[in-house]
């Protein structure tokens, strides 16, 4: 069973992703996804992680859009790692 048919059974996606399904949550190939946004993943065990929430900040921010309840401050890894990339 793939991650991607495992999502088949859920109502919602999931809080914590693993790259393929945080791929296909953004629309874009694991490979581009990756290259864009494997830096800011979290490692746990053997798997990296994406937060939901973590990414619906960078759409948001990609968009000009306002997330309500996101702070972004000093301390905060994608305010962190989008600096890093001059963005």
């Amino acid at each position: 069973m793939t991650a991607l048919s495992r999502l088949e059974g859920l109502p919602d996606w999931p809080a914590r992703m693993t790259a393929p399904v945080a791929a296909a949550y953004m629309g874009i190939s694991q490979n581009t996804f990756l290259i864009r946004f494997g830096a800011v993943g979290v490692k746990e065990g053997g798997n990296t992680l994406w937060a939901r929430a973590q990414l619906d900040r960078i759409v948001a921010d990609q968009f000009g859009l306002a997330l309500p309840g996101v702070a972004v401050g000093s301390g905060d890894a994608y305010a962190d790692w989008k600096a890093q990339q001059g963005n």
